[in-house]
């Protein structure tokens, strides 16, 4: 995502917010619609308030799955990562004939320097 549009974005939230702030800070019984007094929220401004809800809702849902997977995601390297140090260190043993047998090339194969 650009940042233009990002920015659209986050002018269109802050909008959307402050009308919503802006609905709640007024009293019931000052909303009058054709000689009716208004006392519950309702119609374009429910949906509003619905939709508004339904995204942090939603927002917060995937953000904490998206922390679940990641944290499961970390809990799994760390136990293959024990699984495969433990095997490496469980094979060390059969290592010693060949550390054995290199040692002793390399003994033997020194060129004597004068």
């Amino acid at each position: 995502m650009k940042t233009n549009t990002r920015n659209i974005f986050i002018a269109i939230a802050i909008i959307f917010s402050l009308l919503l702030i802006s609905f709640f800070s007024m009293d019931p019984a000052h909303i009058v619609i054709d000689g009716e007094e208004i006392g519950d929220i309702g119609g374009f401004t429910g949906f509003v308030m619905a939709c508004l809800i339904g995204f942090v809702a939603l927002f917060f849902a995937l953000s904490v799955t998206g922390l679940v997977l990641a944290m499961v995601a970390v809990v799994l390297v760390v136990v293959l990562g024990a699984v495969l140090g433990s095997f490496a260190i469980a094979l060390l043993p059969l290592m010693i004939p060949f550390l054995i047998l290199y040692a002793l090339f390399s003994l033997f194969s020194r060129k004597k320097t004068a």
